[in-house]
């Protein structure tokens, strides 16, 4: 927990910023309530990665955070699913929405972020919104392992065992490879014993969280004191206050003149006098009856001049989104800082306990009355209300919340995914068993909700053992998907239908273009590239909304003469790029991620072997003379074998390269195939085959 006198530690934005000393960032999961996109992308994962002022409107920018993307092993974002509205732009990060038929919700708030040397984790009270992380009242511990702070390495591995149990029904593939690289990572750091006083809690499922807390209270010391501050409670009072002071009687941990204090949100009357936001059952319960004294005092939304940092439109007031619970003895002092306000779904205050909230947080203990547990307790205003004795003019009722619409619970994952064929992609969509009975249908919808097309017809979901739909994907109805990045929903509950976001298998990942409106990079681009005259952003084109003149000036040719026809021109830009490829790949040789992206991806070797096959099928080019570019690009991809990656990547590095000198061959096998008499007619190319690929010696880039 940040000090609270510490302006800078508050600001949670700035605490994203990685240190140099982590090395490379291997991926990224998080788990939130509410999501807004934008904040993700414009905000949230440029201060992540270190990509500067963020500038949604330019091209080079968003293209970008695209390739940090692709450089990860995954980036995944788990979020209730009855708060999904839109997804994120890049198919680069998978969006998980969790549901529950039985009404848990998803509610704790944990970003899982891992790199080289250290594996990072932030849990409390923040979604993944402006307002999270830039204008609400928040509590948010950020913990950081590192082989030099055991204490906080064993916290981040208890809290990742209990991610795979609490989070195990939405984990995908990707999700799980984040977990397990974490694990790898910190496991020769530390013993893994928790320290006393520091304890990482999920709570829900098989966990309710009031237990939790209590089983860390000494069971001889009676509690003094009570603090809670929620920014939401349930409507009666007597499920979870009530509940949690007769669990304490119950128990002898009642002191006879403890303090209970409640911190809500502030509401400022027409007198300019602050209330409590509290229900108003708070007020009219029999407190005396637990032989306890109950008051509720609102939390100052003021700010420092210096919290602002320039924020434009900002009112300058910070609405309270903290959950903290402080409980105090005469020797012990015991605190909860996370995700769960303190309802009875927050709390596990409920007749069936498994339909607590799933919530996560840290608990600590610390010495009664030190500054860490005060310093927690966010600054009050106005006078506090004395409950059981006060007027319901004395509280300000919380606002009704709408509620949120129905969720297709039915459909476990819509993914694309490579079909047998390679290259192409489809659509899987896999459901619940029995999922027919709920007559569903997925669609795109079109301008003026036009369906265009049916995806899967209620006809074909009207099958009692089918789960999964394979949708074969012509281009014009792909090119809509990459585009829409979701698919509509229908089902007998809900005829208007749910938008649900698609997500991308790992397998197909490399498949999924950088920019969904722009054709295959040209072979020109690609040589500009290599040889170094334009930057990786550049190859992109940028889309016809926006500016063309900046991305119109890198295809324009360097004299009044156009050189891009003229094979003799073309063989030379080729023959001068090749060192690039080998700088290219020296260059990514030590990461996984960037190995796959350099070798496999849009910009590559095989890409660029395609667009080699592409100029003899458009006849801007012999099929001899292809060839020679293909046997250089193999003598490249050989070269590099030699390159020293760290150890634990020699395989993977092996693994990408045989795959793609396997592709690049199979481009060349291709030609030969198709234009027999240009290869046979003499021996040269095969003399110049044999030359290069067995007996010339390697040009191993040190």
């Amino acid at each position: 927990m940040s000090s609270a006198e510490d302006i800078t530690e508050r600001k949670l934005i700035d605490r994203l910023a990685p240190d140099d000393l982590w090395g490379l960032m291997h991926g990224l999961l998080a788990t939130t309530f509410d999501l807004q996109p934008e904040f993700l992308e414009m905000d949230f994962l440029p201060s992540l990665f270190r990509l500067g002022a963020w500038d949604d409107r330019s091209w080079a920018t968003r293209i970008g955070l695209e390739r940090k993307l692709a450089e990860l092993e995954a980036a995944v974002v788990i979020m209730e699913a009855r708060r999904y509205n839109v997804r994120p732009r890049s198919l680069r990060l998978q969006l998980i929405p969790a549901n529950s038929p039985h009404g848990t919700s998803l509610h704790a708030k944990v970003t899982l972020i891992v790199f080289d040397q250290a594996v990072r984790l932030i849990v409390g009270s923040a979604n993944l919104t402006e307002p999270g992380y830039r204008k609400n009242r928040e509590a948010v511990a950020v913990i950081t392992a590192t082989e030099k702070n055991p204490a906080e390495t064993a916290v981040v591995r208890d809290a990742l065992t209990g991610m795979e149990a609490m989070l195990a029904d939405w984990l995908t593939p990707d999700a799980n490879r984040i977990i397990s690289r974490a694990k790898e990572i910190i496991a020769p750091w530390g013993s893994g014993q928790l320290k006393p006083d520091n304890h990482f809690q999920w709570s829900g499922k098989t966990t309710t969280l009031w237990r939790a807390f209590l089983s860390n209270w000494p069971s001889s010391e009676p509690v003094r004191k009570l603090t809670i501050a929620s920014p939401f409670w349930s409507e009666d009072a007597g499920t979870t206050v009530r509940a949690f002071l007769a669990e304490l009687k119950s128990r002898n941990l009642l002191h006879a003149d403890i303090e209970v204090l409640l911190l809500t949100e502030a509401f400022v009357d027409t007198k300019k006098q602050y209330r409590p936001v509290l229900p108003l059952s708070y007020a009219a319960f029999d407190w005396k009856g637990l032989g306890v004294k109950v008051s509720a005092q609102a939390v100052s939304g003021e700010v420092l001049p210096e919290e602002l940092g320039g924020m434009e439109g900002f009112t300058g007031t910070r609405p309270l989104h903290a959950k903290i619970v402080v409980m105090e003895g005469a020797k012990t002092g015991l605190a909860y800082l996370g995700s769960a306000n303190f309802t009875a779904h927050g709390w596990g205050f409920l007749k069936r306990e498994t339909a607590a909230n799933i919530e996560a947080g840290v608990l600590l203990r610390r010495r009664a009355g030190s500054k860490a547990l005060q310093s927690m307790l966010p600054p009050l205003i106005g006078l506090p209300v004395l409950l059981g004795a006060a007027k319901p003019t004395d509280l300000s009722p919380p606002e009704s919340s709408p509620d949120d619409p129905p969720w297709p619970f039915f459909i476990k994952e819509v993914a694309l995914s490579t079909a047998a064929s390679g290259d192409a992609l489809q659509l899987n969509i896999s459901v619940q068993p029995e999922s027919h009975l709920l007559k569903w249908s997925a669609v795109l919808l079109g301008p003026e909700t036009i369906d265009i097309p049916v995806l899967v017809s209620d006809e074909e979901a009207n099958n009692p053992i089918r789960t999964n739909y394979q949708v074969p994907l012509p281009p014009d109805v792909l090119n809509r998907i990459l585009l829409d990045q979701e698919v509509t929903i229908r089902w007998s509950e809900c005829l208007a239908g749910r938008r649900v976001p698609v997500n991308v298998d790992f397998a197909a990942r490399l498949c999924v273009p950088i920019s969904p409106s722009s054709p295959r990079i040209e072979e020109g681009s690609l040589l500009s590239y290599y040889q170094g005259q334009i930057a990786w952003d550049d190859l992109f084109p940028v889309p016809i909304a926006m500016s063309l003149a900046r991305h119109a000036s890198l295809a324009a040719p360097e004299s009044g003469v156009d050189k891009s026809k003229i094979q003799s021109y073309q063989i030379r830009d080729f023959v001068e790029a090749l060192s690039g490829i080998r700088g290219d790949l020296k260059a990514v040789s030590q990461a996984e991620p960037s190995m796959r992206l350099a070798l496999l991806g849009p910009v590559s070797p095989v890409a660029l072997a395609k667009t080699v096959r592409e100029a003899v099928e458009s006849g801007r080019r012999t099929a001899t003379a292809a060839g020679f570019q293909l046997v250089e690009i193999l003598a490249c991809l050989k070269s590099v074998r030699g390159l020293k990656v760290p150890q634990k990547l020699t395989q993977t590095w092996m693994a990408h390269l045989d795959q793609a000198h396997a592709q690049v061959a199979e481009v060349l096998t291709q030609l030969e195939t198709k234009f027999p008499q240009e290869f046979t007619s003499n021996g040269s190319f095969a003399r110049y085959r044999k030359t290069i690929l067995t007996n010339r010696k390697k040009h191993v880039v040190a």
